[in-house]
């Protein structure tokens, strides 16, 4: 069995386990909730400092989905008691929060880089030999994956395994992660107040929000199993078999 089955049986495993524990006792709060609330107050208090060190954090996660991008968009979309005037600057937030982000997913490429050994040899190489066919699509996916919701772990870790130079992966990101951070920060400056009426009254501790928690970290862990499973060797013969058509 090859490392990569085993730890998709330990993941699926384990996230079993944790949605039965929770339906059994539904009081226990999701560590996902209470930890974005503590980092949702913290990031408050710090502002621009705190969208960076949360998206910092909300990015740094693998295979754990982390909803950092509510902090953006509250900041964005925040309004002085005092003064009735607008806190933060959406293109501010946007920037830090996009820096911020790029450094949280370099962990995972650093991971990736140390950790290569759990991916089959075979498999890296493959993987490593189709980026290089392919050089400028390598940094439009990357752009691609950071300025939208889609994991960037799927591509970010293996990129890391292949040895693929760390700046290339940073400057696409850290482009992708800005634009995306202040489209979120500006949507707060636009909806914050429709967004929290409407969701205002969603119970952490549901059973819908158990099952919509998992179904993402199922999602997650799946994705890339898949990108790591995939035939890399094989997709460049298919590739060079086309080129020569």
């Amino acid at each position: 069995m090859r490392n990569s089955d085993k730890l998709l049986i330990i993941s699926i495993s384990l996230l079993l386990v944790y949605f039965v524990v929770g339906i059994l006792y539904p009081s226990l709060v999701s560590p996902f909730a209470v930890a974005y609330n503590i980092l949702l107050d913290t990031s408050l208090v710090l502002g621009y400092s705190g969208a960076l060190i949360i998206s910092f954090i909300g990015n740094a996660t693998i295979l754990l989905p982390f909803p950092y991008i509510g902090v953006p968009f509250i900041l964005g979309g925040l309004i002085s008691e005092v003064t009735s005037a607008f806190v933060f600057d959406p293109w501010i937030i946007g920037l830090v929060a996009g820096f911020g982000a790029m450094l949280g997913e370099m962990t995972g490429y650093f991971i990736g880089y140390g950790g290569g050994h759990l991916i089959d040899q075979e498999q890296r190489n493959g993987f490593k030999e189709f980026i290089e066919s392919h050089p400028k699509a390598t940094p439009l996916v990357l752009w691609f994956l950071a300025a939208t919701p889609i994991p960037d772990d799927i591509l970010i870790v293996p990129l890391g395994a292949a040895r693929y130079s760390w700046w290339k992966v940073a400057i696409p990101q850290f482009i992708g992660k800005t634009m995306f951070m202040m489209s979120i920060a500006w949507a707060g400056r636009i909806g914050l107040e429709f967004i929290g009426t409407l969701f205002g009254g969603t119970d952490p501790l549901s059973l819908l929000s158990r099952v919509i928690e998992v179904t993402v970290l199922l999602m997650v862990i799946i994705s890339i199993y898949l990108l790591v499973r995939i035939d890399w060797s094989k997709l460049m013969t298919n590739a060079k078999s086309s080129d020569k058509l």
